[in-house]
């Protein structure tokens, strides 16, 4: 009998135990057991757990969504047709119905899958070697696994950040975690400050509002379609959003041009190539510090392409400056945040000519399965890396914002002069001013602002501590091989611990997603857990 340990029970998690039971189904006398360290139900995880909130709704197609297997061939969108309204907002359903989805593919896989799973509704509080075993260590039991797999996605409950003052609420207990407690502490006419203006204050805002009885109805705006929001009565009388840069994220377009789509054709193409050069580059000698130049030499001439092709009357310069700097050239004044919304809502429409912040949404956003593929586990310099998160950072906020019917509630809000954004050091306090971290656990497992081992847990504190896993310099995340394998302190393959995930973010990158596709690790852990069991079979016969 095989024991593997699961350290975290979301989709990961699942993704990765059904590529197992699937791989296992042509070998019907291997036993293993599997048990699921999560205090959340497994499948869904603490991020889309069943009870959060109806208002709290996905931020990306839901078409992505796949946990289908030998157990049950449907993805979200077919199983959710069964009970589909049809609505526009249907488009972007409830998380919590998405963790119903999840939550059901597990209870099929534990039910009548191969694998015998166990959840254990606790949190694994270190991981030690006792010889070829790993022993697991949590506030109820310790015990031994052959395997252990590092899951833990979004981090621990109740996050927040290292420089939050007194008294401020963490987000996750208002929304997802859903705590009444925390709800109280934000009474009805209270100003409320939220640290934070991307999605995760997105969704402390529509639940201090939405998810307290406000209501939308249905406008015209210049003859494109709006919304007007009408109090419930138990809201906040001002919700201040506020970052260092007090610009809001471009929301996405519901579809992407098709003319578009042919330019970012080729370039997918140019991107693979890319990372096929610079892989083999790293294998061979020093990376040149060239080499991302010339990625971003790409991308730029992708930008200015489909700049050309949408009639935008900007240059290479106006683009390269919003790449570096984050802000658009193409006004004189900067615009208010509620206007900058609206701008966007009108560029999706074909409405206004597109900005270079919706064209680097699109470049970025249409490229982005090429990227993470080339930029994994590359060797970058200082320099590279550096520059990689200014870039990385701004085009983050231009490709991944808010679904247009959330933006549409937001700029409601803006225009009921109920929401404000600003930036962080113009933010004025109040007496009776209620503060909100609304920020998610960093990715990764190391704080860059720490010392090297502070970890975002004792577990992962203790397994940098002992040399089980290791961090290069300048990243927060776990490095792994390609099959999720940790590699040690040495650069060597610490066999039989591995981590699939966010706790990897940084050699790999954009963990932040349900697509399954985007990430082949958890497939190729299957696929090895598989060969070993079936070798070890094959030595008992013989």
């Amino acid at each position: 009998m095989t024991r593997i340990a699961m350290i975290g029970g979301g989709p990961k998690c699942l993704f990765a135990l059904l590529a197992l039971n699937d791989g296992l189904e042509e070998y019907p006398d291997l036993e293993v057991r599997v048990d699921v360290y999560d205090p959340y139900p497994p499948g869904a995880g603490r991020v889309w757990n069943t009870k959060q909130p109806q208002e709290l709704r996905l931020n990306v197609n839901p078409r992505i969504i796949d946990a289908s297997s030998s157990l049950c061939s449907k993805t979200f969108n077919q199983w959710h047709a069964r009970t589909g309204t049809g609505s526009d907002e249907e488009a972007y359903p409830p998380r919590a119905l998405v963790g119903q989805y999840l939550a059901e593919q597990f209870d099929l896989l534990a039910s009548q899958g191969s694998l015998h799973v166990q959840h254990r509704a606790v949190e694994a509080t270190g991981i030690n070697r006792r010889g070829a075993l790993w022993e697991m260590e949590s506030a109820q039991v310790t015990e031994l696994y052959d395997e252990v797999v590092l899951a833990t996605g979004h981090g621990l409950n109740g996050y927040l950040p290292p420089d939050s003052p007194e008294g401020s609420l963490p987000a996750a207990a208002l929304t997802v975690e859903c705590e009444p407690a925390m709800d109280a502490a934000v009474p009805a006419g209270s100003n409320v400050m939220l640290r934070g203006s991307a999605l995760t204050a997105y969704d402390v805002v529509l639940h201090l509002t939405e998810g307290r009885g406000g209501t939308w109805d249905r406008i015209s705006d210049e003859g494109m379609e709006a919304l007007r929001y009408r109090p419930g009565g138990s809201e906040p009388a001002s919700i201040t959003m506020t970052s260092r840069s007090g610009i809001p994220m471009t929301p996405k377009p519901n579809e992407r041009p098709r003319k578009l789509e042919r330019i970012l054709d080729p370039y997918r193409d140019k991107v693979r190539r890319w990372g096929e050069e610079r892989h083999l580059n790293d294998a061979g000698k020093p990376a040149s510090n060239t080499q991302m130049d010339a990625l971003w030499r790409l991308l730029l001439s992708c930008a200015v392409a489909c700049a050309e092709a949408m009639g935008a009357p900007l240059t290479e310069n106006d683009l390269q400056t919003a790449l570096q700097t984050g802000i658009s050239t193409r006004m004189s004044a900067k615009p208010s945040p509620a206007e900058q919304l609206r701008e966007s809502l009108q560029i999706n429409h074909g409405r206004q000519s597109p900005s270079p912040e919706w064209l680097w949404g699109t470049v970025w956003s249409g490229l982005y399965s090429q990227l993470v593929e080339a930029l994994s586990r590359i060797s970058w310099t200082g320099e590279e890396r550096k520059q990689f998160k200014v870039f990385a950072a701004n085009l983050e906020r231009m490709a991944f914002g808010p679904p247009e019917p959330t933006a549409m509630k937001l700029l409601a809000l803006f225009n009921a002069g109920i929401l404000k954004q600003e930036q962080l050091s113009h933010a004025g306090g109040s007496p009776t001013q209620v503060v909100v971290d609304a920020v998610t656990a960093p990715a990764g497992v190391l704080h860059l602002s720490q010392a090297p081992g502070a970890g975002a847990s004792s577990l992962y504190r203790k397994l940098f501590l002992a040399g089980e896993v290791s961090i290069r310099a300048g990243e927060r995340g776990l490095l792994t091989d390609t099959d999720g394998t940790c590699m040690d302190a040495v650069g060597e393959r610490n066999e039989a611990l591995a981590a699939i995930g966010r706790p990897t973010e940084d050699p790999t990158l954009g963990h932040d997603t349900l697509n399954r596709e985007l990430h082949p690790e958890y497939q190729r852990w299957a696929r090895r857990i598989v060969r070993q069991l079936a070798a070890s079979q094959e030595k008992v016969v013989h």
